[in-house]
């Protein structure tokens, strides 16, 4: 460690001008131990240096970062304003970096080295931008923890001071492998969430498909083919094809109404108290409500007992959890909980007067607590929401998708006996 100490006073800063491969000119700022290492570390990012010069200290300092092809932080994946807001894929990345932070330092290898190699041999654009700028921050003296506070496109708030309560102890290993434990959980659990909504989606719109197959297209045609015959259709067919029509003639009206309504209605839930009431009602909503929910509590829960295991007072623990409900009726929930529990009540009691989770998981919370084991019975809740959340997933894909095809066979099955039954009838009457 002594050696790597050394290492971070004979660092220094650079500003360069660059040009890459597609010809764009770049410029940026890194770190190196003389200008020789400085062009040397361009030319193995495929840049072409233009101009390296030591960066002034008076100068404020500029957290930007060297990216594989070309570009700073500041202009890629790092620095942007836009960029610095969470999303699924940004939390992707954070989580394949601290996989490979993991390999290494869980082997013996110090933090400080471990994302200085990182830096050198990932091939990941955004990992490499990642190692880039936590090396460099490494490098002026900073630790982990603080370094990922500001990347949150990639690292969650309480990720980072799970970390720093690792630092702390000296414990970063076993705390990295929960966190990634906790991360993988909660991604896998969202693909199964929208997986169980895309599936049913696409048979219901395959369906629709179909039905509108037969009404727009098929049906006219033969209704011609009827008249040319001298008959026509069916009473039912007739239902069918004028109700066809009618949709047709009223339904863009319809559409119009139906985005003015939700355009309101994101409006309105946008100020508090009608977030408040459209995150409830969506709770109220049969299955999938009840999905939301379980989804939250799981998420909640597995959060809850890494941070216990990290060692973070119960007090900060709750601040983080409240931050990553994306409900917005439980998070004031939640928060309502919280702050009773400052206030000196435990944690089930407090949870369980604004009826936040089942009374099942809140006794087993309470065991956990009086016996010191409350890490424990998270993970046991944990474990349970995920159960539950796995079934109902199960049963809403089959019921939504068997009720999609059920209705369009109907509708299809409908349409097609009141084809043939007019064919039929238009064939009779000519052979007599």
């Amino acid at each position: 460690m002594e050696k790597n100490s050394d290492d971070f006073h004979l660092m220094a800063d650079f500003n360069y001008v660059a040009v890459n491969q597609q010809g764009k000119t770049l410029s940026g700022e890194l770190s190196a131990k003389d200008l020789k290492s400085a062009r040397s570390s361009l030319k193995k990012q495929r840049l072409t240096p233009l101009k390296v010069s030591p960066s002034h200290g008076s100068e404020k300092r500029k957290k930007k970062v060297k990216m594989e092809g070309g570009g700073s932080a500041d202009s890629g994946l790092i620095g942007k304003k836009g960029m610095r807001k969470k999303s699924s894929k940004g939390e992707k990345v954070g989580l394949e970096f601290l996989k490979r932070l993991l390999e290494l330092h869980g082997s013996g290898m110090p933090v400080a080295d471990a994302v200085k190699l990182l830096n050198q041999r990932l091939s990941d654009p955004g990992q490499r931008a990642i190692a880039g700028f936590l090396w460099k921050e490494l490098a002026e003296g900073r630790t982990l923890s603080r370094a990922m506070r500001e990347l949150p496109q990639f690292f969650s708030e309480s990720s980072s001071f799970v970390i720093e309560a690792g630092e702390a102890t000296g414990n970063v290993s076993p705390i990295l492998k929960k966190i990634i434990e906790h991360l993988e959980e909660k991604r896998e659990i969202r693909s199964k969430v929208i997986g169980s909504m895309t599936y049913p989606i696409f048979v219901g719109m395959v369906a629709l498909g179909v039905v509108l197959f037969f009404l727009f297209f098929l049906l006219p045609q033969i209704q011609e083919m009827l008249a040319s015959l001298g008959g026509e259709l069916n009473l039912m067919a007739k239902i069918l094809i004028n109700g066809s029509n009618l949709v047709l003639a009223i339904g863009p009206f319809f559409l119009i109404g139906g985005w003015l309504v939700c355009g309101m209605t994101l409006q309105w839930s946008k100020s508090e108290k009608g977030g408040l009431t459209v995150d409830r009602s969506l709770l109220k909503i049969p299955l999938f409500g009840n999905i939301l929910y379980l989804s939250e509590m799981f998420q909640l829960a597995s959060l809850l007992s890494t941070l216990i295991w990290s060692g973070i007072g119960l007090t900060e623990n709750l601040r983080l959890c409240e931050k990553t409900i994306r409900n917005r009726f439980l998070r004031y929930q939640f928060r309502s909980a919280r702050a009773l529990v400052n206030e000196g009540k435990s944690l089930p009691d407090a949870l369980r007067k604004f009826k936040f989770m089942p009374l099942m998981q809140l006794d087993v919370i309470e065991v956990g607590e009086k016996t010191g084991n409350l890490g424990n019975s998270m993970e046991d809740a944990s474990g349970a929401f995920r159960e539950l959340l796995t079934k109902k997933i199960k049963t809403m894909t089959t019921l939504v998708s068997g009720g999609a095809l059920g209705f369009a066979f109907s509708l299809v099955a409908l349409v097609a006996v009141s084809i043939v039954t007019s064919i039929f009838q238009v064939s009779k009457s000519i052979s007599y």
